[in-house]
């Protein structure tokens, strides 16, 4: 390996995290239509959401496991392949049952995907000696503003399986090309003394932070569209704007995160924007105007963007010796928060109306700014 190797992977992995966010742009243009396919209220479609969070959730600790034992690098390779590929079932879904089957697969994909690029994020980051982790999670933000804005033109010239089919194929073809440049197995092999990743006492605190704010980024993902949908009536690829400058708010605040957190340091950078997501949002859900209320969403993005990236940093940092173990607890329970978020937001819908659900993001976030002092261990870099 070559002294300029760890540059190369930063650049890799941030392109990989970018391919990430655009399956998920892509899927929310996807997410009111399939409802509307499936014929089912919001109720009855946010528990077929919950299949997407059990195969996450079972396959992050699994994933921990693998990661120990072969190394982040190839398991990104084989997750990713994986991730890209499922994505497709839900789109093509005909039925309940199928979708449910489909997404639990997909699910599963997204989990052990997010921890293996996670992971492999820290041990970039550790040979650099450099924060890089808002970087990354930028990159995924405008991959998931790319995908939700491209998938919005495309579907309103093609069909829903022709667009799936582009979109799978195009990024496995991209994603394929960045995997020579990751760094090697033995980065992070083997490091962790265990190779589940259960959480710690020294990761619990940071994993339940983070659980509630990707279950804030997750809700909105999967609901804002709808909401906008159903409050304005707005066509399908105008509603997906929302998320897409929601994605654009959080690409922005993580590109310039890094700086961010050595001027100000993670606690009042964590606190600072915790406060803003709250009044954002309770903005977006509250505003009789639809532009409005998509603009709204973009500072809500601007807001929360900072968030998991500081606390995935204080996560690797916490458990020196055994930094793979942490960075997997902290991100298990951050992304179970990311899948089940949409569901418990669509079981909330069925009592309170989808506005008033999607509020309790606001809430969440207040939740985060109170405890801010928890994430100062990822300043001990």
């Amino acid at each position: 390996m070559t002294a300029a190797s760890p540059l190369r992977a930063r650049w890799a992995v941030a392109m990989i995290f970018m391919l990430h966010g655009a399956v998920w742009g892509s899927w929310v243009p996807h997410i009111p239509l399939a409802k509307e396919q499936l014929e089912v209220g919001t109720g009855i479609f946010g528990l077929a959401l919950l299949a997407i969070a059990a195969g996450a959730v079972i396959a992050m600790p699994l994933a921990g496991a693998l990661i120990n034992r072969f190394g982040s690098a190839r398991m990104t390779a084989i997750t990713g392949i994986l991730f890209f590929t499922t994505f497709i079932g839900p789109v093509l879904a005909p039925t309940l049952a199928a979708f449910v089957i489909v997404a639990f697969c997909f699910g599963a994909a997204i989990g052990s995907m997010d921890v293996a690029m996670n992971a492999h994020g820290i041990a970039v980051e550790k040979a650099l000696r450099l924060p890089t982790m808002s970087l990354f999670h930028g990159a995924f933000s405008i991959g998931g503003m790319l995908g939700a804005f491209l998938g919005a033109a495309a579907l309103g010239v093609m069909g829903e399986w022709t667009h799936a089919f582009i979109v799978a194929f195009l990024l496995i073809a991209v994603f394929t090309a960045c995997l020579p440049f990751l760094l090697p197995a033995t980065a992070d092999r083997g490091l962790s003394g265990t190779g589940f990743a259960w959480p710690t006492r020294a990761t619990i605190g940071l994993g339940l932070l983070c659980f509630l704010a990707l279950m804030a980024e997750g809700s909105v993902i999967d609901w804002s569209a709808i909401m906008l949908r159903q409050s304005f009536a707005l066509e399908a690829g105008t509603a997906a704007l929302g998320y897409g400058l929601f994605s654009a708010g959080m690409a922005l605040s993580r590109v310039i995160g890094d700086g961010l957190r050595v001027k100000f340091g993670a606690v009042l950078l964590v606190r600072g924007s915790a406060v803003m997501t709250a009044l954002a949002m309770a903005a977006a859900v509250s505003l009789p105007n639809p532009w409005a209320a998509i603009a709204a969403l973009a500072f809500a993005g601007f807001g929360i963007g900072n968030i998991a990236p500081v606390l995935f940093a204080g996560g690797g940092r916490l458990e020196p010796e055994a930094p793979g173990r942490g960075i997997a607890a902290v991100t298990t329970l951050g992304y179970s928060g990311f899948l089940a978020g949409p569901p418990l937001i669509g079981f909330a819908a069925e009592v309170t109306g989808l506005p008033a659900a999607l509020g309790l993001v606001a809430a969440t976030a207040l939740v985060i700014a109170f405890y801010a002092r928890a994430v100062q261990a990822a300043d001990t870099y």
